[in-house]
């Protein structure tokens, strides 16, 4: 392993200019989103240009050929995304947190069948764990159905989420919880449902779908309760539900970022009764202002936690407070992206409301992203517990 995949860092060939590379996707991108809209999958072509630009392994280890991007280049590149198309940046952070989990944790086994010839064939699915498995040999019999399989439609192994059982019941860890164990199935060993058919997010894809009854070696388990690093540097040491949230704060950021662009563009060209645009209005002047600040504080507090949180991750000395940050910054962002969209939507009035409205689709994507479990109102509540030092507080992370 060389030096610079032990600490984490891109390789310089990517570093220089992972932001720019994404930015000049923008054009398509935005203009495959209506289309993204209607057919509830991003369109190939889109797929295949960020899938060339290697967006899609950017938390792939630098070893399997990945970049292993510092966080602040993932937040840059999800957020830029996700300011383009809503889908978008969802579908590939969904895709980009399968490879981290493939190449820095899975067996040898199963790098060979993820990652051939050094070319991620793309992993994604739901890691809740909705299904069931049982020791057989050498792995794991395995079956369960899932929803929101974000990323799926293009992804050759499919994520899912498993409870390990024996004799019938679930095996239990040393604090009494249920053994879970992340496996990675697949493709043609799945059945997917077609069925996305939702008011945000629309073009991700995220189908439910099953994953059919099967026996699939140990290399392509993850036991995220006792996890084994096997590849990689202090990426994958920051915790396991870093990467994450890097990503879902990530989207937020982006989207708001967009909404605000379009409702400064909205206030530009629409001429009110006396003659002027909205955007001469006093009262547009205080609340583009309030809602800029607040996007804007959410983010620096954002990138800043994750920019701490490497940088301890490398010198092994993450703290609570680190990991409580890590949830909180990202709730946050969603927090203050639903305060913005809202303001946004209600002053922008029957221009939003009209299908097709850029501000519209940013609007329900930020509705859609913030409904996810990892950002929504109990995020929020078991942080704030264990920032009140309440009794029996505890915060995945």
């Amino acid at each position: 392993m060389s030096a610079q995949a032990k600490a984490g860092v891109a390789p310089a060939a990517n570093a220089q200019g992972w932001l720019q590379r994404t930015r000049e996707l923008g054009p398509l991108i935005d203009g495959a989103a209506k289309v993204h809209e209607i057919d509830c999958e991003l369109a190939p072509e889109v797929v295949a240009a960020m899938d060339r630009a290697g967006i899609f392994a950017m938390m792939v280890p630098s070893e399997l050929r990945g970049a292993e991007a510092h966080p602040r280049d993932l937040i840059d590149v999800i957020s830029e995304l996700s300011y383009w198309d809503g889908s978008a940046g969802w579908y590939a952070h969904a895709v980009m947190t399968g490879g981290s989990v493939a190449g820095a944790f899975l067996g040898d086994r199963a790098v060979e069948a993820i990652f051939p010839g050094g070319r991620f064939v793309h992993a994604a699915g739901q890691a809740a764990p909705t299904g069931r498995a049982v020791r057989e040999g050498e792995g794991y019999r395995i079956s369960g159905r899932y929803s929101f399989g974000s990323g799926t439609p293009h992804a050759q192994y499919i994520v899912g989420g498993f409870v390990l059982h024996e004799g019938g019941e679930p095996v239990r860890g040393p604090g009494g919880q249920p053994v879970m164990l992340i496996g990675l199935a697949p493709r043609e060993t799945v059945t997917f449902r077609g069925n996305w058919d939702v008011m945000g997010l629309r073009g991700t894809g995220s189908y439910d779908f099953t994953v059919n009854e099967q026996v699939l070696h140990e290399d392509f388990f993850h036991n995220p309760s006792a996890p084994v690093q096997r590849r990689g540097g202090t990426l994958y040491r920051m915790g396991f539900m870093a990467l994450p949230c890097i990503s879902h704060g990530a989207f937020a950021v982006g989207a708001t970022r967009r909404i605000l662009d379009e409702w400064r563009r909205f206030a530009r060209t629409k001429v009110r009764a006396d003659g002027k645009p909205a955007s001469e209005m006093a009262t547009f002047h205080r609340d583009i202002a309030v809602h800029l600040a607040d996007a804007r504080a959410a983010e620096a507090y954002f990138r800043d936690t994750f920019d701490s949180l490497f940088e301890a991750a490398g010198q092994g000395t993450i703290t609570e407070d680190m990991r409580v940050d890590g949830r909180l910054s990202t709730s946050h962002a969603f927090v203050v992206a639903m305060r913005v969209a809202q303001a946004a939507y209600a002053a922008c009035t029957t221009t939003a409301l009209r299908n097709g409205s850029p501000i519209q689709r940013a609007f329900r994507d930020i509705c859609a992203g913030n409904a996810h479990f990892l950002t929504a109102e109990q995020s929020l509540i078991d942080a704030g517990a264990v920032v009140a030092e309440a009794e029996g507080a505890m915060l995945v992370f």
